[in-house]
């Protein structure tokens, strides 16, 4: 597998418009484009200045080789240019994917609230007694998991 990225520093007025565009136009674009794996549009968390990263998987460098044929991404990249949204050149980069692997997170699974009946039914002067946690009591709950687990 190959992976093409793109690294981009955005004009800060044009932000709004460029993300729209990555997810209106690009991703669209390469889900049509034969050997396309997979994309990645990230924005990078806590730069000072709007910068993105794009990550797309090839299946192999021959069609990474071929998309970059295909009017979809030649048109796709001359829109792009056309709205004027980099402030820099963005950095290119083409790698070799020599390992990977990919997790599924399950969703969380959601709790039942606790019972309010229950507690008030309880005399005043005796109080409930403390129990470890289950699996099924919220303090249990330790985020997202793969699933399977």
């Amino acid at each position: 597998m190959f992976v093409h990225i793109w690294r981009m520093r955005a004009r800060k007025k044009r932000v709004a418009e460029y993300e729209k565009f990555g997810r209106q136009v690009t991703l669209p674009s390469l889900k049509k484009i034969d050997g396309c794996v997979g994309a990645h549009f990230i924005k990078i968390y806590g730069a000072r200045k709007p910068e993105y990263l794009w990550l797309v998987f090839w299946r192999d460098q021959k069609a990474l080789e071929q998309a970059r044929t295909n009017p979809l991404w030649r048109e796709q990249i001359k829109r792009f240019e056309a709205g004027k949204y980099y402030k820099t050149i963005p950095l290119e980069l083409v790698c070799e994917a020599l390992e990977s692997f990919s997790a599924v997170l399950a969703k969380p699974k959601r709790t039942g609230k606790p019972e309010k009946a229950e507690k008030a039914a309880l005399p005043e002067e005796a109080e409930p007694e403390e129990s470890a946690p289950t699996e099924s009591s919220p303090a249990a709950f330790t985020g997202p998991t793969v699933e399977g687990e």
